[in-house]
């Protein structure tokens, strides 16, 4: 039998990880496959059964996904289809640590959302997701605007520290970022760096989920490199 080390077998927290695991082309794409693959099940249809189950999975060293589990969910319908969809996602980027693939464990949460005017109840409904509270209405613009607008501390740069800073925050119900806080940093100008420029982003847009009524919480990398 092929004895197989503790270490190969370990599984990292993906906030820990130099280098993450990422669905090909990004989250936004993610979102995309999920939007165009989720089925909305008739009985929640009926039912009128709408909100978030939360999953949890493991992206293994080759990309694949595994071991997706419910943690909490919201019928016994809607978490038999995020389940299936997660499971039947393509291969992912694996995230690395010291350079080498490792086994990454990832939380995400698929949201189910009727529309206003009701669904149809014949049918099963593939219908996008709603995703959570955007920057202007797009992820990647959230993005962009870091790109635009952060800079790399002179002194971070002659010392050669490069790589990403970990932040919390909350998100109002206004759209305003509040609570920002460095869950893992780099260094005192990188971290502070990092800090002033989520701080200093424009209102997100909460129009996007009828869920956000109050506050919500929320993780981001900001990545420093090097040119």
């Amino acid at each position: 039998m092929l004895n197989i080390s503790a270490q190969a077998q370990k599984v990292y927290d993906f906030t820990s990880l130099e280098k993450q695991p990422v669905y090909p082309g990004g989250i936004a794409n993610f979102y995309k496959y999920l939007g165009g693959e989720i089925k909305y099940p008739v009985v929640a249809v009926k039912n009128k059964t709408e909100g978030k189950v939360f999953l949890s999975f493991i992206v293994e060293k080759d990309g694949k996904l595994t071991d997706v589990a419910v943690t909490r969910g919201l019928s016994k319908e809607t978490d038999a289809e995020a389940k299936r969809v997660i499971e039947r996602s393509p291969k992912w980027e694996p995230g690395s640590s010291n350079g080498n693939a490792v086994r990454v464990r990832y939380n995400i949460n698929v949201n189910f959302n009727l529309n206003d005017k009701g669904a149809d109840r014949r049918t099963s409904i593939q219908k996008p997701l709603h995703k959570s509270p955007e920057y202007s209405g797009a992820q990647n613009k959230m993005y962009a605007y870091l790109a635009n607008n952060l800079k790399h501390p002179a002194k971070a740069k002659k010392e050669g520290i490069a790589g990403k800073v970990y932040l919390s925050f909350t998100v109002q119900k206004d759209g305003a970022i509040t609570d920002i806080a460095v869950i893992k940093g780099l260094s005192k100008e990188i971290d502070e760096e990092a800090v002033r420029v989520v701080k200093s982003a424009p209102k997100w847009n909460t129009k996007t989920e009828r869920e956000c009524q109050g506050v919500k919480k929320y993780q981001m990398a900001v990545n420093f490199e090097l040119s």
